[in-house]
């Protein structure tokens, strides 16, 4: 399938790795003339209806996906389109705006390793990615060094 990268899926969140994912998106669609489509998703708790007006997390999402297209400018692919999106959870959500995308990727930003439970979890939203996308997953993880500073998470 890698000769078919035209449009790659980035879901936008408030991780590092959420950037890194978009730098790499950027780089690949750079090379091969395809499209970037970032995406947040605002998850909305059940006890509100599905369509409330969150203004406070409507701001925080259209900042994320400001900062999300200067970096993607910064590597070198100013056009990338975005969308935000509410849903109860965000992993059926990107789903949906992959097929409407019609994405060849998911390009998705993991948190660091935290615990030593499960030393390879990856989130819930990760597995049901892997496990329902209609298209390639590629998940970016950085080194846990790159996620602390001083002892504290860097968010």
């Amino acid at each position: 399938m890698t000769e078919g990268w035209q449009t790659l899926l980035v879901p936008v969140s408030r991780e590092p790795a959420s950037l890194e994912a978009v730098r790499l998106a950027a780089w690949v669609a750079k090379s091969r003339r395809a499209r970037v489509h970032l995406v947040h998703v605002i998850e909305v708790v059940r006890s509100q209806p599905l369509n409330v007006e969150l203004e406070a997390e409507s701001r925080q999402a259209q900042q994320l996906l400001e900062r999300a297209g200067e970096v993607a400018a910064e590597a070198g692919f100013p056009g990338v389109k975005s969308t935000v999106v509410q849903s109860r959870e965000a992993g059926p959500a990107v789903i949906e705006e992959a097929r409407a995308q019609q994405a060849d990727v998911i390009v998705l930003g993991l948190p660091p390793f935290e615990g030593e439970d499960r030393p390879f979890a990856i989130g819930s939203t990760a597995e049901f990615l892997l496990r329902h996308a209609p298209c390639e997953v590629w998940l970016v993880r950085l080194p846990m060094h790159a996620a602390y500073r001083g002892g504290h998470r860097v968010r």
